[in-house]
C-alpha cells in the first residue's frame, strides 16, 4: 500500500511488516519488524493494520505519523541510515548517537545506570535528515546494538561501578546491528517529519514545550562555586568561610556559594549539625555581607534515623513496601527511605520544612540532587500509581521549578518547560569521552537538542573522585592494603565516612592525577571550555594549581562574564521560541558532514563559534566554520566559512573562538 501527502510518500509491506517513508524522493526512515500482516485497511487518514497477535493503528498527518501498537514486547527497529542525536546523558557519551551500542535496556532516568543511562532522559530521537521518533508510552531502546548485546551492566558507586568507557561500549567497526529499537508493550511513539535537523529541533519543542522563563540572571553571569569538588563531605562553618574568602581575596567573581553534603546531622532532618556549623545564621549572614547568596545541598532521601523519617512515615509521605511499611532504598549515602514526589500533601511538608530552614539560617536557595527513576523500585507503592517510574522524576523536578527560583536539578524526564538549571551527572576528573572533559561538549548539545536550554555543566575540572589506575599491581595493593588501613583507621577515630563515603586520604594520593584527581592544565582547558556555557560552576581551586593555572582560570572566568549579555538574551529567546543556547554546528549546515559530525566544538546562539581544546598536550586543532564570515576573537583576523581551519593555533592561554560578521 502507498499513500502520499504533502511532504512525503508512505509505503506499508505485510510481510515482514515494514513502513518505509520517503520525502524528497529519498528515503527518510524505515520502520522495520519481525511481524507479518493479515490485513491493512485505509480510512481517510486512518490506517489500520492487523497481525495474528497484535494490532497497528497509524494516524497520518502532513508533517506527523501517531504510532499505536496493541500487543506485548512488539520491537519496532529504525536503520540509522543518518546522523542520529537526543534521549540524554550517557555514562560514556557521544555525538551522534550512532558511534556507540548501547544494547536494550528500559529507558529509565538513572545515577550511573548499568548500561550508561544517566539522570537526564527525553524518550525523543532525532536525525539529520529531520525525523523525529517521540515515545509517548513507556519503552526500551537499544541503539546500534551490539551482535552478543554483552554491553557490560554492572553498575554501583566508587571502586565497584562498572568501566564507564564501556556504558554503552563504542563501535570502531561497524559491530552493532546499526539500528534505533523501541520496544515494549502497548507501545505508542509518534514520528514528527521536517526539513532537516534543526526543524526537527522545532518540531520536538512544539510537541513538548519550551521553558516558561528563565533562571536568576546572576546565575548567567557570574561563577557559582560550591564546596563538593574541593572538600567532598569534609565541610564545617570554617571550611565554608575560609573558601569565601579565598574567593576574594584571588580577585575572582561569584554570586553562589553551595554548601554541598554533610551540613546536616542526619540526611532528612534538614537541620544544621551544630559540631560542623555553631552558628549556621551567623556564617549565612557574614557570606551575605561578604556579597555571596548561599545554598544548601539536598536530595530527597531521609535517613532511617532521622526524625523527619519517623514523621513522614507516620504521615504515609514515603514511598512504602506492598506491606505500607517505608521501602529501604540503597543510594550513595547507604540506605535511606524516599520522600513519595507523588504526594502532594508530601511536597508540600518538604517544601515548608525547606521554608523553615531559610526562615532560620537566611539561606537563599537549594542544590537538589538525585530523583532518578532507578532509585525507585520497581515493586513500590507510591501515593498517585504511575504508569512509568519516569514520572516520579517529572513529578519531583516540577514541584522544585514552581517553589525555588535559586536552585538547580540533576534528573529531567519532560521537564523541558521548567524554568530552571539542570546539571549535567558528576564528571570525572579526566580527559576522556567517558564522563571525562570530552564528554562536556555531546553531553550539553544532547541537552539543547533534546529541549534543555539551560545548562549547568558540572564543576570546572570534574570532581575529583578517586580512582584505581590501571596499573594491576597498583590496584591490587590500594584495594587491599590502603583502603582498608583508612577505613580501620577512621573506625577508631569515629569519623567513618556514611555510607562508605569518602574518607581522608593520604594528600599524595589524594590530589594525585594518577588517582583521579584534576591537574591544571585540565583545570585551564576545562574553565575555556565552560567559558561559553550558559553557567559556569567552580570546585576546585585554581589558585592551588600553581599561578599559571590561576591566572588563565580567572581570565576565562571574566571571559564568561563578558559575554553574559549575550548568554542572557538567548535565554529569553529560548523562552519565546524553543531555540538553545547552545548549539551544534549543524545549526548553520544542516546537510555538511563535517558539522553533523563535529562534537568537539558549539555554537553559541547564530553568532559564537567556540573550538575548545579537549585532549591533553594538543596546542593546535582542526577548526571547522560553518558558511559565513567568521572573526577570530579579539583580533582583526576574518575567514571565509565553509572550511576547515587546520592545526588552528591554540596555546594553553588560547581559546579559539571565533564571531560571525556580516559578510
Amino acid at each position: 500500500m502507498e499513500i502520499v501527502r504533502t511532504t512525503y510518500r508512505l509505503t506499508l509491506v505485510a510481510a515482514p511488516f515494514t513502513l518505509l517513508l520517503e520525502k524528497d524522493g529519498c528515503e527518510a526512515l524505515r520502520l522495520e519488524t519481525h511481524l507479518s500482516a493479515d490485513a491493512v485497511t485505509q480510512e481517510e487518514n486512518r490506517v489500520a493494520v492487523a497481525f495474528p497477535d497484535a494490532a497497528l493503528d497509524l494516524t497520518l498527518w502532513d508533517d506527523a505519523i501517531d504510532v499505536q501498537w496493541q500487543g506485548t514486547g512488539i520491537a519496532n527497529a529504525f536503520p540509522m541510515t543518518a546522523p542520529w542525536y537526543g534521549q540524554g546523558e550517557l555514562v560514556h557519551q557521544r555525538w551522534p548517537l550512532n558511534a556507540l551500542m548501547l544494547p536494550l535496556t528500559p529507558l529509565l532516568t538513572a545515577d550511573n545506570g548499568a548500561a550508561g543511562l544517566l539522570c537526564i532522559q527525553t524518550p525523543a530521537w532525532l536525525a539529520a535528515n529531520g525525523i523525529v521518533i517521540l515515545a509517548r508510552s513507556p519503552v526500551s531502546v537499544s541503539i546500534n546494538a551490539p551482535p552478543d548485546d554483552a554491553a557490560p551492566r554492572a553498575s554501583g558507586f566508587g571502586l565497584d561501578a562498572g568501566p564507564f568507557h564501556e556504558r554503552p561500549r563504542l563501535d570502531p567497526g561497524g559491530a552493532g546491528d546499526g539500528r534505533l529499537t523501541l520496544q515494549g508493550d502497548d507501545l505508542h511513539f509518534e514520528i514528527l517529519i521536517a526539513r532537516d535537523g534543526v526543524k526537527a529541533h522545532a518540531a520536538l519543542v512544539a510537541a513538548l514545550g519550551r521553558p516558561t522563563a528563565a533562571p536568576p540572571q546572576e546565575l548567567f553571569t557570574y561563577p557559582t562555586w560550591t564546596t563538593w569538588a574541593r572538600f567532598k563531605d569534609r565541610v564545617n562553618q570554617t571550611v565554608v568561610l575560609d573558601y569565601a574568602h579565598e574567593i576574594i581575596d584571588h580577585g575572582y567573581d561569584y554570586h553562589v556559594l553551595e554548601i554541598d553534603d554533610r551540613w546536616q546531622v542526619q540526611y532528612g532532618d534538614l537541620i544544621f549539625d551544630p559540631e560542623r556549623f555553631p552558628d549556621p545564621r551567623g556564617m549565612v549572614d557574614t557570606l551575605h555581607e561578604l556579597g555571596f547568596q548561599v545554598t544548601a545541598w539536598t536530595m530527597p532521601f531521609l535517613h532511617p534515623d532521622s526524625e523527619a523519617a519517623s514523621e513522614g512515615a507516620k504521615r504515609g509521605f514515603l514511598v512504602r513496601t506492598s506491606q505500607d511499611a517505608p521501602y529501604p532504598i540503597r543510594w550513595w549515602q547507604g540506605t535511606g527511605y524516599l520522600l513519595d514526589a507523588t504526594h502532594p500533601e508530601a511536597l508540600d511538608w518538604f517544601g515548608d520544612r525547606l521554608r523553615a530552614l531559610q526562615e532560620a539560617t537566611g539561606l537563599d536557595g537549594f542544590k537538589f540532587d538525585a530523583g532518578e527513576a532507578l532509585f525507585l523500585p520497581e515493586d513500590a507503592v507510591t501515593y498517585t500509581p504511575l504508569e512509568s517510574r519516569n514520572a516520579f522524576t517529572h513529578h519531583y523536578v516540577d514541584w522544585i521549578a514552581r517553589n525555588f527560583a535559586l536552585c538547580e536539578v540533576r534528573a529531567g524526564w519532560l521537564n523541558q518547560q521548567a524554568p530552571r538549571f539542570f546539571r549535567l551527572w558528576d564528571l570525572t576528573s579526566s580527559w576522556t569521552h567517558a564522563n571525562g572533559l570530552r564528554a562536556v561538549i555531546p553531553s550539553a548539545l544532547s541537552l539543547s537538542i533534546t529541549g534543555y536550554p539551560f545548562i549547568l555543566p558540572d564543576m570546572v575540572g570534574g570532581n575529583a573522585y578517586f580512582s584505581l589506575p590501571e596499573n594491576q599491581a597498583i590496584r591490587w595493593i590500594v584495594r587491599r592494603v590502603i583502603m582498608p588501613a583508612l577505613e580501620r583507621r577512621a573506625r577508631r577515630r569515629g569519623n567513618a565516612a556514611p555510607g562508605g563515603g569518602f574518607p581522608a586520604l593520604p594528600r599524595f594520593i589524594e590530589r594525585s592525577p594518577a588517582f583521579g584527581y584534576a591537574a591544571a592544565e585540565l583545570l585551564i582547558r576545562w574553565t575555556q571550555l565552560n567559558a561559553l556555557l550558559p553557567a559556569l560552576q567552580f570546585s576546585l581551586a585554581p589558585w592551588e594549581f600553581g599561578p599559571e593555572c590561576d591566572a588563565l582560570c580567572k581570565r576565562y572566568a571574566a571571559l564568561h562574564t563578558e559575554f553574559a549579555p549575550t548568554l542572557w538574551a538567548l535565554a529569553q529567546q529560548a523562552t519565546r521560541t524553543g531555540e538553545p543556547i547552545i548549539r551544534p554546528l549543524f545549526w548553520l549546515a544542516p546537510g555538511d558532514p563535517r558539522a553533523l559530525l563535529c562534537d568537539d566544538a558549539y555554537l553559541v546562539g547564530d553568532t559564537l563559534l567556540v573550538a575548545p581544546v579537549v585532549h591533553a598536550g594538543q596546542r593546535a586543532r582542526d577548526v571547522y566554520l560553518p558558511p559565513g564570515m567568521w572573526r577570530a576573537y579579539g583580533t582583526e583576523t576574518v575567514y571565509a566559512g565553509d572550511v576547515v581551519l587546520e592545526a588552528y593555533p591554540a596555546p594553553l592561554d588560547a581559546l579559539p573562538l571565533f564571531e560571525r560578521v556580516a559578510s
